[in-house]
């Protein structure tokens, strides 16, 4: 298979260019460029030839309608690499990245202008395995981006472009993807040097195992159940054991010894092995074998005057667009979702903490026990009046009453002319009855209280207004609310007749304020009742 080279970035700009005058030209030169390295990106994050031709077949037909939208031309392939991998990651991500393990790795680089000469490299048996066990240790999206950067060259511009980061994100993945790697194939490379020497040293270390077996099998003394005596040999420590344990799956992780290094300085696959590096082994990696038929497929779709309407459906299954013309990928926010993320969060932490301090502020912390929620909706406690003489004693707090509810008896008190044994008493008095030395006057009629509106609306505002009115007579009335929500400029008060009465209407709220309804009741002389419905909105600050 020929090697890729890597396109210059004026041709990206004429291909954008030929693609936005509708050049057929173009788009064959831009599946040219393009499309062997696509189908070498789709497979390995696939692992499906079929699926990676339809993802290639997809990526171009969408280039065709879309790909000139973008901001920035010189940014095509990037587009494409962004474009391939959404249909890859809405298929499924992958763990391990795919490889053909019955492939041969090439002599030549996958990419012409990192190619490396003069090296001799080990059996493609042995590079299959170093590969497949250091990129075992990375996890999925450190293995995308060491593809993306050592094996196709995505510059960290191109990569964040195609990723859907910033070129400083893009650059520190790029960076910490090397490190793991690195450490991930020298860990490798280790545990095959290991196996190696202990491999050469196994033949003659089995037979002197052996025969020292046989030697003290013969001569040991037969002890007791319980008597002390120098412990059996170890036959499978040491090297034969450590290839015995790494044939059969174990792992080998132990530091290089001295003997381990002075083998792998004289041993000819362990020094060829030694000098794979991260970056050539990705890049002399099988590469698939591009369906010749999968052209004619793409250049077909892309021109046929009839298939203008499966252009448009393949286009819409592509996904939305970044604000600079890119894909968007699934598993990344864009900067929108981003900044509502952030300020939802800040929101949501508004609340919580607004919540906390109408709890600790809130009326249930005077009584013996907290309530929640703190804005107790049940019906507060009616405004009464004091009759004049209740007013004259000092008020109702040394007030008792009277069995049958009646008026309240006072002590008698010795009159001046009686002796201290001669005791009188002073007889009840009713408040409504007559006094003798005072004209009588018939009750003046009370009138019928009016409420308006029966119905208070407060969506963007928290202020509103009642007036009340007295018909047919003065009329004497008292309010309460149903919420602590509520506050009325007013709670009690009196009409004369045909008079009128304005009162504000206040909703308080915390930093947040949340939905809700309410009720004020309005109780006039006669006890008769008058309800407002209140609802509001919700409100900030």
């Amino acid at each position: 298979m020929p090697r890729l080279s890597t396109s210059a970035r004026s041709a990206d700009h004429k291909l954008v260019k030929g693609l936005n005058e509708g050049d057929e030209a173009a788009f064959a030169a831009l599946y040219d460029e393009y499309a062997e390295r696509l189908y070498d990106y789709a497979l390995s994050m696939s692992g499906d030839a079929k699926a990676a031709a339809d993802i290639v077949h997809d990526t171009f037909i969408d280039a065709c309608r879309r790909a000139p939208r973008m901001r920035d031309h010189l940014h095509l392939g990037a587009w494409l690499y962004g474009a391939a991998r959404r249909r890859c990651v809405r298929r499924g991500r992958p763990k391990a990245l795919f490889w053909d393990r019955e492939a041969e790795f090439a002599d030549a680089p996958f990419l012409a202008e990192t190619d490396d000469l003069g090296l001799e490299w080990p059996p493609s048996e042995e590079m299959h395995r170093l590969l497949r066990d250091a990129m075992a240790r990375l996890e999925p999206v450190d293995q995308e981006v060491a593809l993306l950067a050592f094996r196709h060259g995505l510059r960290p511009a191109r990569l964040g472009a195609a990723l859907g980061l910033s070129p400083r994100r893009a650059a520190v993945r790029v960076r910490n993807a090397r490190a793991e790697l690195e450490t991930a194939l020298r860990d490798v490379v280790l545990a095959a040097d290991r196996a190696c020497a202990a491999a050469e040293e196994a033949p003659a270390e089995a037979d002197a195992a052996d025969a020292g077996v046989a030697v003290l099998a013969a001569g040991a003394p037969v002890r007791e159940a319980g008597e002390a005596g120098p412990p059996a040999p170890a036959v499978r420590q040491g090297p034969a054991g450590r290839v015995l344990r790494m044939l059969r799956g174990g792992g080998d992780d132990s530091p290089a010894d001295p003997e381990t290094e002075r083998h792998a300085a004289d041993c000819l696959a362990c020094l060829r092995r030694g000098r794979v590096s991260p970056d050539a082994l990705l890049r002399r990696a099988p590469a698939p074998v591009l369906p010749a038929a999968l052209r004619h497929r793409v250049m077909h779709t892309a021109t046929d005057p009839e298939l203008a309407g499966y252009r448009a459906d393949i286009a819409a299954r592509g996904g939305p667009l970044t604000p600079s013309g890119l894909p968007s990928q699934p598993d990344v926010p864009s900067p929108f979702t981003r900044r509502w993320l952030f300020t939802g969060g800040g929101m949501a932490g508004a609340l919580v903490a607004a919540l906390v301090a109408a709890f600790v502020m809130g009326p249930g912390i005077g009584s013996g026990t907290l309530s929640w929620p703190p804005f107790r909706t049940g019906p507060q406690p009616s405004i009464t009046h004091e009759s004049p003489q209740e007013r004259g004693s000092g008020g109702g707090g040394n007030r008792s009453p009277v069995p049958g509810g009646g008026p309240q008896a006072r002590p008698a008190q010795p009159s001046p002319g009686l002796r201290p044994d001669q005791k009188t008493t002073v007889q009840p008095t009713d408040p409504s009855s007559p006094s003798p030395t005072q004209p009588t006057r018939p009750p003046e009629k009370t009138g019928v209280l009016v409420v308006n509106p029966a119905k208070v609306e407060m969506y963007g505002t928290k202020t509103a207004h009642v007036s009340l009115a007295a018909e047919s007579g003065p009329v004497s009335w008292t309010a309460m609310t149903s919420s602590n929500q509520l506050i009325l400029s007013e709670t009690q008060g009196g009409i004369s007749k045909g008079g009128t009465m304005d009162l504000t209407l206040t909703l308080r709220t915390a930093l947040i304020g949340l939905p809700g309804q309410g009720t004020l009741t309005f109780t006039d002389s006669e006890g008769a009742t008058h309800q407002v419905k209140v609802v509001w909105g919700a409100t900030l600050l």
